[in-house]
């Protein structure tokens, strides 16, 4: 089975490619995820990135407030839902779980929240170890390298799909993985997404 980790924090995807990148990064994973799962395997996901749902609520709440008291339930509402929390769905074999994946998918926003690095440390533990993990990433400096090396050290099968268009990028990204014993795939548009599941659920 497959733990995706979807890197969605803002700072890691080039505002001159957005939209873009980032809807062929759910796109990826929800083909990714759907795959495994008819081939009867256990799929989860972790992401850094907020949950629509979640901003709407606030949003709402915060333009009903209309005297002091309200003002302060919607302060601490804020306080709470502002808290750095990953979306989580636990890597399971479940006929729901594409379901869940996919609706968690639809609702996520980029978010200045968790790094990619805290995001990994806060939800290691969640991680199966007879799982793969498989990191969806625009972009890799050296707290991602380093966060990826860390899953590699314990034990973990690691591998990447870099949301990268441009060859050269790739390369030189890909290289620096590979060194650590790490796989890369390239996700250059959405018509190569079906070569990368492919690639990567036959390797």
């Amino acid at each position: 089975g497959v733990t995706l980790l979807l890197q969605f924090h803002e700072e890691a995807y080039d505002k001159a490619q957005e939209p873009v990148r980032s809807e062929l990064a759910i796109t990826a994973a929800a083909s990714i995820a759907y795959a495994v799962q008819q081939m009867g395997q256990q799929i989860g996901l972790i992401s850094n990135g907020r949950d629509a749902a979640d901003r709407i609520r606030k949003q709402g709440v915060a333009f009903e407030a209309s005297n002091r008291q309200q003002a302060r339930h919607v302060a601490a509402m804020r306080e709470e839902s502002d808290r750095l929390n990953p979306l989580v769905i636990e890597t399971r074999r479940d006929t729901d779980q594409m379901l869940r994946i996919r609706e968690t998918l639809a609702r996520i926003e980029l978010t200045d929240g968790l790094t990619f690095k805290q995001l990994v440390s806060e939800t290691v533990s969640r991680i199966p170890r007879d799982a793969s993990v498989l990191a969806i990433l625009p972009e890799v400096d050296d707290a991602v390298s380093v966060s990826l090396g860390n899953l590699k050290q314990r034990g973990y099968a690691v591998s990447v799909i870099l949301n990268l268009h441009d060859d050269y990028d790739f390369s030189q990204v890909s290289g620096r993985l590979q060194a650590q014993g790490i796989s890369t795939y390239q996700l250059k548009d959405e018509s190569s997404i079906p070569t990368v599941c492919q690639d990567y659920l036959i390797r």
